[in-house]
């Protein structure tokens, strides 16, 4: 059992490191964010910095708040997400269970307006037994993506055929950035990546209007910029005790965007996403929702349609004010996939019982038995 004693002593020791006053370096980072605002040739100096952290691009005024519409009429949108049990060695099964919720919302006349599922998918690690790759929770969760993104195209190619010409939006949760990819084994990358972007060029050759949202992101795009300002967007410049900037892209948006606002949309020039097809090549805006700064996330597609746009921001914009902050198809789709624990205990139960009724012995470690059933 926890030590409350003992937490408060290791909190009082890290709660200056926990706990920073940053309000002189953001006063900085806004000085130097106005200066980059005010140069008519920053776009050309970050096309051309030698830096190796990525920068985007952009083709408007870098800090431009751009108004959403926040009357809408009848709209559809549609939302899958994923949940797990990873592979337990303890259990002496080798297997691993993905569960794909998915939720589709009809703002619009019709009587069967919400629609909820949830389909549960079991894999023995086999599949990709040519590959040799371990059973690990990076499998499983590359595997999870794919799910999601192929049954995001399936209900999407169901789901256009019903909504007439009103607006469409498949919403994913997340990031369209691959970003785990890069730092994956090659064979991972060979293994998920062509397959992702499969999904994606199916959703664009039916024109399926297509956004992830990420909630409270960690993404430091436009920091970055002002990182490369700091070194003369030359990396040989920076300063070796110059430490890390503590701030998000949110923190730098908030200074220029009012609720129901959004930024400029600015492609983005990481690594990975040099591999995707143009068509769907990854970009980005910030969206102020009210209790926060979102990023949206769409393929090139879309971004290059100034009403494509405006469309996918007003519906997420509609869809946080209907969730109290937070997308609410993302919400009730991620409740429809999430494995609670009576879910994973009647999960084990039921492998144990079709062991049994196969007259193969379950090898439950004895560890994981002593903690199903604590004695002293």
């Amino acid at each position: 059992m926890l030590d409350r004693v003992k937490l408060f002593t290791e909190l009082d020791r890290v709660a200056k490191d926990l706990f920073v006053d940053d309000s002189d370096a953001f006063k900085k980072l806004l000085a130097d964010w106005k200066k980059l605002c005010a140069d008519p040739l920053l776009a050309q100096k970050v096309k051309t910095a030698h830096v190796s952290w990525p920068l985007p691009s952009w083709n408007e005024k870098i800090n431009d708040a751009c108004a959403v519409s926040q009357s809408m009429g009848a709209y559809h949108v549609a939302s899958v997400d994923g949940s797990q049990i990873y592979p337990d060695r303890h259990m002496g099964v080798s297997c691993y269970l993905i569960n794909t919720g998915t939720v589709v919302l009809h703002y619009d006349d019709r009587p069967d307006r919400v629609h909820f599922s949830s389909l549960p998918s079991l894999f023995t690690g086999l599949e990709e037994d040519h590959l040799h790759l371990e059973l690990s929770t990076e499998l499983v969760n590359g595997k999870r993506q794919d799910l999601e993104l192929r049954g995001g195209v399936a209900l999407g190619f169901e789901l256009q055929k019903k909504v007439n010409s009103d607006p469409f939006l498949l919403l994913f949760d997340g990031s369209l950035i691959f970003w785990h990819l890069e730092a994956k084994d090659m064979l991972y990358k060979e293994l998920f990546f062509s397959r992702y972007i499969a999904s994606l060029m199916a959703l664009y050759s039916k024109r399926i209007l297509t956004a992830s949202y990420i909630s409270r992101p960690k993404s430091r795009e436009l920091i970055n910029i002002i990182r490369a300002y700091r070194c003369n967007f030359n990396e040989a410049n920076e300063k070796a005790d110059a430490g890390p900037i503590r701030f998000s892209d949110g923190s730098i948006a908030r200074t220029f965007l009012q609720e129901g606002q959004r930024t400029i949309v600015f492609k983005n020039h990481a690594k990975i996403s040099a591999e995707y097809p143009d068509a769907v090549h990854p970009h980005f805006f910030y969206l102020h929702v009210g209790h926060e700064i979102g990023r949206v996330e769409i393929p090139a597609w879309v971004a290059r349609d100034e009403q494509l746009v405006n469309q996918v921001a007003a519906m997420i914009l509609d869809q946080s004010k209907k969730g109290y902050g937070y997308p609410v198809a993302l919400a009730e789709a991620h409740e429809q996939a999430v494995v609670k624990g009576a879910d994973r205990e009647f999960f084990y139960q039921l492998l144990a019982r079709m062991g049994m009724q196969r007259n193969v012995a379950s090898s439950m470690s004895l560890k994981l038995a002593k903690k199903r059933g604590m004695g002293i």
